[in-house]
């Protein structure tokens, strides 16, 4: 924001991926992850607020017995599209000792979120596997991995399927740039 109520410097863009193909990968990332849980009971930690969306939409897909819990982070301060860096992680939900936990994030872009959540999970947590909708292109080395990813995606900031940018965005159905005010689509 340039400090003006409700005005801001940026636009959203080109849709990156449509919410047809975003239902069907949803649909395929549910199957996948179903399969490799099989007669396990699983715990969720889906990472709010950006991962809700995802969330609800993978876990209809999924007939495995599940518990959910949500966890807080905090990346990118107010009106930025640059990440703060290190995670600020909020209070960690009690997981089940010794269960299998998927971190269920929006996106991975430097993987410092991802890390320090696998490791706060590892704590207590039999098996810690992660699924991300987007990840990032990157010329750096990440601290992790993800399990299941969604799409790759460039370097751009976006928004859309519960992304935001400043709070505002999260309910487009379609995953799209976010770019200055002005620039060409």
């Amino acid at each position: 924001m340039d400090g003006s109520a409700g005005e801001s410097r940026y636009d959203v863009g080109r849709v990156m991926v449509a919410r047809q193909a975003i239902a069907r990968r949803v649909a395929e990332l549910g199957r996948e992850i179903s399969d490799a849980y099989a007669g396990r009971e699983l715990t969720i930690a889906a990472v709010l607020t950006g991962s809700l969306i995802f969330l609800a939409d993978l876990i209809r897909h999924m007939p495995n017995r599940m518990r959910i819990c949500l966890i807080t982070v905090s990346s990118y301060p107010g009106a930025s599209v640059e990440s703060a860096g290190s995670p600020r992680l909020g209070p960690m939900p009690d997981l089940p000792a010794g269960s299998d936990v998927l971190i269920l994030d929006d996106i991975l872009d430097s993987g410092q979120t991802l890390a320090a959540l696998v490791a706060r999970c590892r704590l207590t947590a039999a098996s810690v596997r992660t699924c991300v909708l987007l990840k990032k292109k990157r010329k750096i080395p990440r601290p992790v991995q993800p399990d299941f990813v969604g799409f790759d995606i460039g370097e751009e900031f976006v928004v859309g399927y519960g992304l935001d940018f400043d709070n505002l965005y999260r309910n487009l159905p379609d995953i799209r740039e976010l770019r200055p005010r002005g620039e060409d689509a």
